[in-house]
């Protein structure tokens, strides 16, 4: 598996990392396949966006409260089984788009 962690504020509003990311994948053309929480990370947000004409996944996610000892963390990632050229060639714009983004919001 492939991440890349994303810069976040420990005072980021949890509505607006959802807002930025959603907005920063559709504007690059992604679409939303998924939209849970993972039982391994509790009270976060996962998504899985993708390409329509491709294969491959992009997933995001969004730990507002990672643990008692550590900030919040938002994160992409590819898994093995996942992974195509685009996904790893719009991961590292992905990254610096939705930093530029959050660290315009309020």
């Amino acid at each position: 598996m492939t991440e890349y962690e994303i810069t976040v504020s420990n005072r980021q509003d949890g509505s607006a990392v959802a807002a930025v990311v959603n907005d920063v994948c559709m504007q690059e053309g992604l679409v939303l396949q998924m939209k849970t929480s993972l039982k391994k990370y509790p009270g976060c947000t996962h998504w899985h966006f993708k390409r329509p004409d491709a294969r491959g996944i992009v997933e995001v996610t969004w730990w507002p409260e990672a643990t008692e000892k550590s900030a919040s963390r938002l994160w992409l990632s590819i898994h093995g089984n996942r992974q195509a050229d685009w996904t790893f060639e719009l991961m590292p714009k992905l990254k610096a788009l939705i930093e530029r983004q959050l660290s315009v919001s309020p």
